[in-house]
């Protein structure tokens, strides 16, 4: 009877063993993929955070970005955009053009005129003309003085209109 019991004890012996050896088996497929997916978590834990620095970096830079455009729209605040800017220099310089054509053509009227009354026939009497009746100079040469207050030397004429801007005289 002994032998039976004993028997049964080493049977029980055995089945306790196959059970402790499949336990140590699956604590040791446990503890593999433990450290699997603990190697799995650090690297998730890099990866976020890297990616937590990235958006800080992110969001600093954005700041910055955004200081910069406030700072700009207050600089930019008190100017005005550069197609306003333009159609006024442009009318404003059509309008000096014109003016100055008008101007020059003004001065040279007024010139032609004033040299024009020195022609016989331009309504002014100046005595020295023989068809008005002046002094008789008719087929005797003379020369013309300083002294004659009418009639312009050379070197006393007035400078002619001429436009020292070539491009704005009309």
């Amino acid at each position: 009877m002994m032998s039976n019991i004993e028997e049964e004890i080493q049977k029980a012996q055995e089945k306790k063993d196959e059970e402790r050896n499949k336990h140590c088996q699956l604590l040791e497929q446990l503890e593999a993929e433990k450290a699997e997916e603990n190697s799995k978590l650090q690297l998730a834990i890099t990866a976020r955070d890297a990616a937590l620095a990235e958006s800080q970096r992110v969001v600093r830079e954005v700041c910055e970005l955004q200081q910069q455009l406030e700072s700009t729209n207050a600089a930019l605040q008190d100017q005005v955009p550069w197609n306003d800017i333009q159609l006024v220099l442009d009318q404003a310089h059509g309008d000096l053009v014109s003016t100055t054509t008008r101007f020059w053509n003004t001065v040279d009227a007024l010139q032609n005129k004033r040299l024009a009354s020195y022609f016989p026939g331009s309504g002014v009497i100046h005595a020295d003309w023989p068809e008005q009746g002046g002094v008789a100079t008719q087929g005797h040469d003379f020369s013309l003085s300083s002294s004659e207050p009418n009639v312009p030397l050379l070197d006393q004429q007035e400078p002619s209109a001429t436009n020292q801007h070539g491009s704005l005289e009309g």
